[in-house]
């Protein structure tokens, strides 16, 4: 980096007073997505209890899941066009490498290796299939809340940027870039600003860009 920050950065610990403000969500203002190439018996139940839900046998590139942020995935019978034998438990880590701010909850009907965990760990929630009405609900709200909060989904990015290798001085500049514009309630239609930006690679920058450009995001931030 070939310039110097003046004056102390903002951290997302300064967001606290202004998220305990922000507009309550509703379970139908998230979209969610199921991936299971069965049938998913609980969804009927779910979209009573007014959640929104797509539910899709499959899919064919990540990409198809912009839209949505939270992602129900079966871990087995799905992921095949991808060409491995993690199945779902394969595709919440490609999920998760692609849209790391989104809320993934794995769940199966059957048991499993525990080499699936090494994929598995990518999921804030593991569940059962069979698991009660009850505890889906109960599920669902929590994802929800996590989804609905910036700081949360701020983290998630944060530790997912950490891992690529971005440097922490990097970090301390996306985050007081991140909480100022939220703050001060400012387009986030650049994010991260051209200064930072210049000195990521693409794919850390695309998914900055997609963080930003997020729809639930936008009513998140005003």
């Amino acid at each position: 980096m070939k310039f110097r920050y003046i004056g102390t950065p903002k951290n997302i610990t300064d967001l606290r007073s202004a998220i305990s403000k922000r507009k309550q969500l509703e379970r139908k203002d998230v979209k969610i997505a199921v991936i299971d190439n069965e049938s998913f018996p609980m969804i009927d139940i779910l979209q009573r209890h007014k959640f929104d839900i797509d539910k899709f046998d499959d899919i064919e590139n990540i990409e198809s899941l912009n839209a949505y942020d939270i992602i129900l995935c079966d871990i087995q019978g799905v992921g095949t066009k991808f060409n491995t034998s993690y199945q779902g438990a394969y595709l919440v880590k490609e999920i998760y490498k692609r849209y790391p701010f989104k809320i993934i909850i794995a769940y199966t009907g059957s048991r499993y290796e525990p080499r699936y965990n090494e994929f598995l760990k990518y999921a804030e929630y593991n569940i059962p299939k069979d698991a009660s009405s009850e505890e889906w609900v109960e599920k669902l709200d929590s994802a929800l809340e996590l989804a609905s909060d910036p700081e949360h989904r701020w983290n998630r990015v944060r530790r997912y940027l950490l891992n690529k290798g971005v440097s922490l001085f990097e970090l301390t500049l996306l985050e007081d870039d991140f909480v100022c514009r939220y703050l001060e309630k400012k387009s986030f239609e650049n994010f991260p600003n051209s200064k930072i930006s210049k000195s990521l690679d693409d794919n850390i920058r695309a998914i900055l860009q997609s963080f930003a450009a997020n729809a639930l995001f936008k009513i998140l931030v005003g």
